[in-house]
């Protein structure tokens, strides 16, 4: 009979043999499980040491090409200094340029030339204010400078009288690059203003380009004697507006625009007599809307179209106001032709008569009116023509005005306006009696006779006013046809 122990000691046995290997077995798998990772890390570490190697060689590069763009730059710096310097010395080595090359370039640019012989002198700019004092002197003779202040303030453009010359005088002088003599084929220039500086050269232009448009018009002055200062004040918007453009773009285009560190800076003119605002503004519509009036006939067929414009120049303050609507129109706008009666009144003949146009009639209206109100009262203008007869003194002057419209709504549209305005200008309460005739306004004061009236065809609007009985009823007898 076989021991109980021996199967035991055979079970334990196989139990132990069983474990080893299943022991071996489990640390078989877990090496083969460890070992992918521990090869990873350390391929890792590897890789990451040679990032680090490899960032540290690129920064090192990166500074070097910092730095030799750091020194590239400041050496361009430095070459960019000396050039600017270079040309600055060359600038300061040359000569200014003399009238004669300015003037080519005038008329190479917009072909604008002074008479062949023509000579050129530097004179101190109160020689040139004198000049222009004296032209504007010899133009205005006393009679008609105190008939221009009267009519101006029968007409409402100004509400006292005035000192005419003086103060075209001071708008004439304004203009002070130069001064063309034509009798003498000479051009004064303006000593103090160096040809060498920018600005001096564009004083120069604009005196120069002042004198050629001005001989391309043939036409006086606007202050000069003219019976129609409407038309005077259009062609003088031609000539103004085309010198002022030609002298902007002149100094665009001048190749030494940035020279103003030499010496002979333009000097400013001398403080002058301050003209009433309506004279004032009538300079600056020459001068601005003018410029606009250009650029408009640039537009159309640049340097031609605006040499065309001298040879058909626009004929009323409407056609500036108005380019594309009258003056582009075809046939252009002519304004029409209002003949006042030649015979005088009581033996008396008219101290003055003239046109005011559009823009003359916006000054009538814009001392008791706004901008907008002025402009669209007299927007719609056709023509007129207005005279005035010398009242007592104290009383004022007495006057008729005739104005057409180019369509009944614009007359009727005028015609409400003046009849607001004068109402505030003589300060004249309302009574019902003075609008008692549809298209009428009649005031009868013993020195305030008014009569404002809209035609049966709703196409002109006339206004009579007297400032004595008498003279109204010979006034009224004078008008009628």
């Amino acid at each position: 009979m076989s021991s109980p122990i021996r199967p035991f000691l055979n079970l334990l046995a196989f139990a132990s043999i069983a474990g080893v290997l299943l022991w071996r077995e489990n640390v078989w798998q877990t090496r083969l499980q460890q070992a992918p990772d521990s090869r990873l890390a350390s391929d890792r570490r590897e890789v990451s040491t040679a990032d680090q190697e490899k960032a540290v060689t690129l920064r090192a590069q990166g500074e070097s090409l910092q730095k030799k763009l750091t020194d590239t730059e400041s050496r361009l710096s430095t070459l960019t200094a000396e050039v600017q310097n270079l040309k600055k010395a060359a600038e300061a080595a040359k000569p200014p340029p003399t009238p004669g090359d300015l003037a080519q370039q005038l008329n190479t640019q917009r072909g604008l030339a002074l008479d062949p012989g023509a000579t050129w002198e530097a004179v101190a700019m109160d020689a040139i204010l004198e000049k222009i004092k004296t032209q504007v002197e010899a133009q205005l003779p006393l009679t008609l400078a105190e008939a221009r202040s009267r009519a101006a303030v029968a007409m409402g453009f100004t509400p006292e009288i005035f000192d005419y010359p003086a103060a075209a005088i001071s708008l004439a002088q304004m203009s002070n690059g130069g001064f063309y003599d034509a009798g003498a084929k000479r051009f004064f220039y303006r000593a103090e203003a160096s040809l060498g500086r920018a600005d001096g050269r564009e004083a120069f232009i604009g005196g120069l380009a002042n004198a050629l448009t001005s001989q391309k018009i043939g036409g006086p002055l606007p202050w000069a004697e003219t019976p129609n200062d409407d038309a005077a004040l259009a062609a003088r918007c031609l000539a103004n507006g085309d010198a002022n453009t030609t002298r902007v773009r002149f100094s665009i285009s001048d190749q030494l625009n940035l020279n103003f560190d030499r010496n002979g800076a333009p000097a400013a003119p001398p403080p002058n007599y301050s003209a009433p605002a309506y004279l004032a503004e009538i300079w600056k519509f020459a001068q601005d809307r003018g410029s606009h009036f250009i650029e408009t006939l640039a537009g159309k067929g640049g340097n031609a179209a605006i040499d065309a414009a001298y040879r058909r120049p626009p004929r009323s303050s409407a056609e500036i106001l108005h380019p594309e609507e009258l003056y582009f129109s075809n046939p252009p706008f002519e304004p029409l032709a209002i003949e006042l009666p030649q015979a005088g009144i009581a033996g008396t003949a008219p101290l003055y008569q003239n046109t005011a146009g559009e823009f003359g009639t916006y000054l009538a209206l814009h001392g008791w009116l706004t901008v907008e109100e002025s402009a669209k009262a007299s927007e719609g203008w056709a023509g007129d023509r207005y005279a005035i007869w010398p009242g007592e003194t104290g009383f004022g002057d007495h006057l008729y005005w005739k104005t057409a419209w180019r369509s009944p709504a614009e007359a009727r549209e005028f015609f409400d306006y003046l009849r607001r305005v004068l109402m505030q200008r003589f300060s004249i309460p309302w009574r019902r009696e003075y609008d008692a005739t549809p298209g009428q306004f009649r005031v009868d004061d013993p020195r305030r006779i008014l009569r404002l009236t809209l035609s049966a065809d709703n196409t002109s609007v006339t206004l009579s006013h007297a400032t004595d009985p008498a003279f109204a009823t010979a006034l009224d007898a004078w008008v009628k046809p």
